[in-house]
């Protein structure tokens, strides 16, 4: 090869290698996950929606006062007044974007323009007596569209300053009868009527309503205590002094707060029971009991929806099992801080991982990431959190250095689907939910989005389809409403012919039965099958007859009992995979086949072989043959209810659910009754007594698993003993 074509490859090499940098994507280049969680709570990587854009700290605010061109600013300050960034608790961008920082240490409060250029300090004032003041240990910051409002927490006021820095107004310590802490507030919002909101550090009766001259007006979202029957016994003997006592160490206190532009205040609290706030999101619950975040409206309502697949509480790790709490060994979030976005989304930020979850105004995760650590983009100690136009500013408490983030294009199309589907533009909606899921196909509000626009143009078995993938059971229950009224208007024929021969062929059916007992009601030396079978039907509506002529004239057998034994199982099988949609959102069994076989047979084995031994003591006159024959019985109604319940599951909206739960019940009351008195004529008991062996049955019953669990326990040691010495035999001597 000749030094020219060498040369050629070479440079085409490397032409190669810079090529393929430039399509380097963003991921390769960001420090942390972007994420949303699946329905069964695992962890879902998804494209960036917002990257690292710039950080601003004290260097870069001197510096930008040293590059300004703005003459005003530097007539009004010297380059000495402005301070090290050292301890700044809050931040704020009013709507001309221009970010305010509160630093609690330094006791001042800086501006920045839009670009992030120095604008404004405030830390000196001629306060409303005519006397040189200044703030002292400031934490919290709101601005309206003419002034700021800055929480001075050790001086325990409000001071009020216009947009330019000129002291306004201080709003003072509020007197009433009703505030029983000690006033310190550190987080201040403001409503279009000039109420002023706060949060107090020693609070914990809810946000402070305020007037602007200090009166107080009400609590607003105070949190609800609930005591243990326990706890209620104990209150009982103590004194007023120890329930003040008590009521002071309550956690509930807010930790921030912000309101938007109709008056609703958002509020976070971090103080929440981690075990209880744990199995609140476990449990998927969509009440504000142990929510971290919460929405006021005017009245103190909490109105937020939590609509989505997990409430909106932040982190939630993938499920071991249903029985265990979805989280990792740091528990659930720590919730410290709120911001409203575009479009009705707002995004809340866990101290614990120093992560950003982001939501729609239905409580729908867009999209969460974020992490610890020092490279550009992690956040160390994550405190504050506000929107900028679409771009999301980050306060680090450990560094006081804000980073600013960018939304992306991935970002870009999430916000323009939200938007136009509250412009109600659903075609164009659909055109953006689409391009996202071809970025991210597990992004389970794409799914909802495109939903909810066939829905409202009419297609409802694709809704349902959009729905069922995104596990929206709310919005699947109302779209399949709306479709089965569509196609009963179109078959108005069919559901009442169904109605009236199903009730025909049951009453018949019934009638037969009854007949064909009475038919075989003779004593005979030998009973058929189907007889034995049938005479099932007569038990369940005559358990005092039935159950003697069972046991005395022999109506039923062993085999007999044996097939409706087999029977219910058959049913519960069934139930594991036939259930409609709404009933189980997995898709699979919920149990496998010998699961289920277990379940039922099991219980059902420990309740004869307790009540018989129970019995034998105490003069009953039942075999355990008899026991169970009878037990068997019993359980008739089981699948002659579990069975058209199962099939009416895949026709009923969430709102019927309960109809269903209601037949259910039904059937096990029935079967309770008709084992009380299975077990009474059996035994040939008396009322008093067969209650008495009934609850000593159900004891035995637990006794006998105790003593099972206990042995199986033992034989596993033994076994394992036995094998480690066959091991060690086995490498020493073989």
């Amino acid at each position: 090869m000749t030094k020219s074509k060498l040369a050629k490859v070479i440079l085409l090499t490397v032409c190669l290698i810079l090529l393929s940098g430039s399509f380097l994507t963003v991921s390769a280049l960001v420090p942390y996950t972007t994420f949303t969680y699946s329905y069964e709570g695992n962890m879902q990587e998804s494209p960036h929606a917002y990257v690292p854009l710039t950080i601003i700290s004290a260097q870069t605010i001197k510096n930008s006062y040293l590059n300004s061109t703005d003459e005003a600013v530097k007539e009004k300050y010297l380059f000495s007044d402005i301070p090290d960034l050292q301890s700044v608790k809050d931040i704020f961008v009013d709507k001309q974007n221009n970010v305010y920082l509160v630093d609690s240490k330094s006791n001042c409060v800086i501006g920045l323009d839009e670009n992030y250029n120095f604008k404004l300090l405030i830390n000196t004032f001629i306060n409303n007596q005519g006397i040189p003041d200044s703030l002292s240990g400031c934490e919290g910051i709101f601005v309206t569209d003419k002034e700021i409002y800055v929480a001075d927490k050790d001086k325990a006021r409000i001071v009020i300053f216009d947009k330019v820095g000129n002291f306004v107004d201080i709003v003072p310590q509020p007197k009433s009868d009703v505030l029983k802490n000690i006033y310190q507030p550190k987080a201040v919002a403001v409503d279009r009527a000039g109420r002023i909101y706060v949060v107090s550090a020693t609070e914990n009766y809810g946000i402070i309503s305020l007037n602007r001259d200090g009166t107080f007006n009400n609590y607003v979202g105070p949190q609800k205590v609930t005591y243990s029957a326990w706890q209620l016994f104990l209150r009982m003997f103590k004194t007023e002094e120890q329930l003040r006592q008590e009521e002071r160490y309550v956690p509930t206190e807010y930790n921030n707060l912000t309101i938007d532009d109709d008056g609703f205040i958002y509020a976070t609290i971090a103080s929440i029971d981690e075990g209880s706030m744990a199995s609140a999101i476990s449990n998927r619950s969509k009440s504000g009991d142990y929510a971290p975040v919460k929405k006021f409206n005017p009245n103190g309502k909490d109105v937020l929806h939590r609509n989505g697949l997990w409430p909106p509480s932040g982190e939630v790790a993938a499920l071991k099992a249903r029985a265990e709490l979805p989280f990792t060994a740091n528990g659930p979030s720590k919730i410290v801080d709120v911001a409203l976005g575009p479009n009705g989304c707002w995004s809340i930020i866990d101290n614990k991982r120093s992560k950003v979850f982001t939501y729609d105004s239905e409580g729908n995760l867009l999209y969460g990431f974020g992490d610890m650590g020092d490279q550009v983009g992690n956040i160390q100690n994550l405190i504050g959190i506000a929107y900028q136009g679409s771009n999301i500013l980050l306060l680090d408490g450990t560094t006081n250095t804000v980073t600013v983030y960018k939304r992306t294009a991935y970002g870009d199309l999430i916000d323009a689907a939200i938007k136009n589907t509250l412009d109600k533009n659903y075609e164009k909606a659909v055109i953006y939910y689409t391009s996202i899921l071809q970025n991210n196909n597990n992004y389970d509000s794409a799914y909802i989005g495109i939903g909810e626009s066939l829905y409202r143009n009419g297609d409802y078995l694709g809704a349902m389809k959009y729905f069922r993938y995104a596990h929206d059971t709310e919005d699947y229950s109302e779209a399949y409403k709306a479709y089965r009224q569509e196609w009963i208007e179109d078959h108005v024929w069919v559901v009442p012919l169904v109605i009236v021969v199903g009730c025909v062929g049951i009453s018949q059916f019934f009638k037969f039965a009854k007949r064909y007992n009475k038919k075989h009601q003779k004593m005979v030396e030998k009973r058929s099958f189907v007889s034995e079978i049938m005479y099932g039907f007569h038990v369940i509506f005559h358990p005092f007859d039935g159950f003697w002529d069972l046991k005395h004239e022999k109506r039923g057998s062993l085999r007999g009992a044996l097939f409706w034994l087999g029977i219910t199982c058959l049913a519960y099988i069934y139930q594991s995979v036939g259930e409609g949609y709404l009933y189980n959102q997995s898709f699979t069994a919920k149990d496998t086949l010998l699961m289920t076989i277990i379940k039922v047979c099991l219980p059902f084995l420990l309740f004869a072989v307790a009540n018989w031994c129970l019995t034998t003591l105490f003069e009953g006159e039942g075999s355990f043959k008899d026991v169970f024959i009878a037990t068997c019985y019993s359980l008739v109604p089981l699948p002659l209810l579990l069975v058209p319940v199962v099939v009416f599951t895949n026709f009923v909206t969430l709102q019927e659910m309960s109809i269903l739960s209601t037949i259910m019940s039904i059937a096990m009351l029935w079967m309770g009754f008709l084992l009380f008195f299975a077990m009474m004529v059996t035994h040939d008991y008396t009322l008093g007594k067969n209650v008495i062996t009934m609850v000593g049955t159900i004891v035995g019953a637990g006794f006998i698993m105790f003593i099972a669990v206990l042995f199986s326990s033992l034989i596993v040691k033994v076994f394992t003993f036995f094998y480690n010495i066959y091991v060690e035999l086995k490498y020493r001597y073989w």
